[in-house]
């Protein structure tokens, strides 16, 4: 060996530091879905379920009344039960005509008439009816059976009721809130679906094992692998070359994204318009009570089915007689309750302006029974025995 490759240096080999692969190191989210709003997804939806079942329930408590001016006059067999054919009541198919509407943003009636006028009254399904118009304004629909087979009527035949109309001159057909907040509702599925899905396909580790010190990736490779098979036992983990776990978790709060989940419930009531109580709830800082209860019941009404009964009252309108005229009748929906009642009718009483057995008949009871008076110039009075 010369003298030189005595004093060549030797390469020593010394073992590099552990450093993960940085391409994949972040948190990632869960890979989100392409979603498409319509009926059906919206119904996936609770909140979407829920306040259209409130309204839905709420409009079936309200008869509908005939009037000829101030007088209340009976209704035709048609309208007790309008869809006879099918055995449907006056309260389902109201019902249905707003289930209808409130999904998308049309309802349509098929008018069946006798000699005598009209004898039956069918709810169709908007999807089963296409409308189209000639260039002299006349509009057509067109049913289509379940055999596939269409028949086209005309607008004597056909009522149709839209809830709200789109923006434009000639739009045929009308939306609703599910056509209108699309993209509210394409957050909330978003969210749903990204709840659902944090867990089971998000990459987020249960913990790390961290350390201040340089490991080769044999060593940190196997005290990762000593302290999984600890745990697996349930045994006392060791942790060498300064390691520190740290514990990676998520509140139940934080895992479901409630607070944003209960924005999203705020909005598709206001969507809507039924009040949060409705929704299942209340109003933060305050407390509910029976009063404040009723007056939810009055701002269901004014924000949520108002917009239905008027359309509804008007259509069933046009199809009564020429003077008469239908009405909701929410005397109960909107009674108030009995503690404002009672304060009502004692202010009546005081002010001799109701009587006892006015106030009885308003709360539907028998009026009193009427003491015979006494004739004052006959002596009533008994000789003592």
């Amino acid at each position: 060996m010369g003298l030189l490759d005595r004093f060549r240096i030797t390469e020593v080999y010394e073992p590099q530091p552990f450093v993960p692969d940085t391409h994949n190191r972040s948190i990632l989210p869960p890979a989100r879905e392409s979603l498409i709003v319509n009926e059906s997804t919206a119904l996936s939806l609770v909140p979407v379920s829920r306040a259209i079942s409130v309204l839905e329930t709420a409009i079936m408590q309200i008869p509908v009344q005939v009037h000829r001016g101030s007088e209340n006059i009976p209704s035709p067999a048609w309208l007790e039960t309008p869809d006879i054919d099918n055995n449907i009541s006056q309260a389902e198919w109201i019902g249905k005509t707003l289930v209808h509407m409130a999904l998308t943003g049309n309802a349509f009636w098929k008018i069946s008439r006798g000699p005598r006028g009209i004898v039956n009254i069918e709810v169709l399904h908007p999807q089963s009816v296409g409308i189209t118009q000639d260039s002299l304004g006349r509009i057509t629909y067109s049913i289509s059976s379940h055999f596939g087979v269409s028949k086209n009527y005309t607008s004597k035949d056909i009522v149709h009721l839209k809830l709200w109309s789109k923006p434009g001159l000639n739009e045929l057909t009308g939306e609703g809130p599910i056509q209108r907040h699309k993209a509210v509702l394409r957050s909330a599925l978003d969210l749903h679906n990204y709840a659902d899905n944090w867990f089971r396909t998000a990459a987020v580790p249960t913990g790390t094992l961290s350390t201040t010190e340089f490991l080769s990736e044999d060593i940190a490779k196997s005290n990762k692998k000593a302290f999984i098979e600890s745990q697996q036992e349930r045994s006392v983990a060791v942790l060498s070359s300064g390691l520190k776990y740290e514990n990676i978790s998520l509140s139940p709060e934080e895992a479901q994204f409630l607070e944003n989940q209960k924005y999203i419930t705020r909005q598709i009531a206001t969507m809507f318009g039924v009040p949060t109580l409705y929704m299942g709830m209340g109003i933060e800082g305050q407390g509910m009570t029976y009063v404040n209860g009723n007056e939810d019941r009055n701002k269901l009404y004014e924000d949520g089915l108002q917009q239905y009964i008027v359309r509804i009252q008007q259509a069933i309108t046009d199809l009564l007689p020429r003077g008469q005229y239908a009405k909701f009748n929410l005397t109960e929906f909107l009674r108030p309750n009995q503690l404002i009642r009672y304060q009502s009718y004692a202010i009546g009483l005081t002010n001799n302006f109701l009587t006892v057995d006015e106030i009885r008949a308003a709360e539907n009871l028998p009026a009193l029974a009427s003491e015979s008076p006494v004739d004052q110039t006959q002596d009533v009075t008994q000789p003592i025995a």
